[in-house]
């Protein structure tokens, strides 16, 4: 299985991190980390990984094209024309197309989710519809071959998921099992509908900063 991965500056971390985690216990697994340009990749949270290929050196044909997300950097990566026609492409000859998070955002911005289900952060899902995708609230959404996840900490549950679509459900136990991954979340206000309304309304702000402000998402690329 090659697996693709599309990484920018500013991009969360642990979207980027919880599915690739998951998927490097799998047997046969390759993966490229593809940047507009090669080198250093700042992540949301300061640590920085490395982009090992730019748009040229890529697979152009992987079996899997995957796209973590961010906040306002989602931004400037969906209005670049020479990355959104570049994911159109990869994604056109990708076996799956899959994203984390925002990171539907971007695939829809590459016109990748016309006409599919897809899931994405619960503070950025009204911009799904502008890319003819049906919004779904699942933690993971599977559809034909669109797989998306919800926000952030969803991408290792999307990971395992995902490993049992390609492996097998034995391989989903298996993985759980290695990673340990038996969440006991301290607070339980995890989603909107578990939360207290204090909490969610302190939540509906800092979102509200982290993809409402600084961009408008533009409409789907045409190649």
């Amino acid at each position: 299985m090659r697996i693709l991965a599309f990484v920018y500056d500013g991009m969360t971390l642990l979207d980027l991190v919880g599915p690739i985690q998951a998927w490097a216990f799998m047997p046969g697994n390759e993966v490229q980390f593809v940047g507009k340009t090669v080198g250093n990749v700042r992540t949301d949270c300061g640590l920085t990984i490395e982009a090992t290929h730019d748009l040229h050196s890529s697979w152009q044909d992987p079996d899997v094209l995957f796209v973590p997300g961010a906040g306002t950097a989602i931004f400037a990566v969906a209005d670049d024309p020479e990355v959104t026609n570049y994911l159109a492409t990869i994604g056109a000859q990708a076996k799956w197309v899959a994203g984390v998070c925002t990171g539907s955002i971007i695939l829809g911005a590459a016109g990748l989710l016309e006409g599919y289900r897809a899931a994405t952060h619960w503070g950025a899902r009204e911009h799904l519809p502008r890319f003819g995708a049906t919004i779904s609230d699942e933690r993971v959404c599977i559809d034909r071959n669109r797989l998306t996840g919800g926000g952030i900490s969803s991408g290792i549950d999307f990971g395992i998921a995902i490993a049992a679509l390609w492996a097998g459900d034995e391989t989903g136990r298996l993985l759980e099992l290695v990673i340990e991954y038996a969440p006991q979340p301290p607070f339980g206000t995890g989603r909107p509908e578990l939360a207290d309304a204090t909490t969610l309304d302190l939540a509906k702000g800092r979102v509200s900063q982290a993809f409402g402000v600084g961009g408008s998402v533009p409409t789907p690329a045409v190649l």
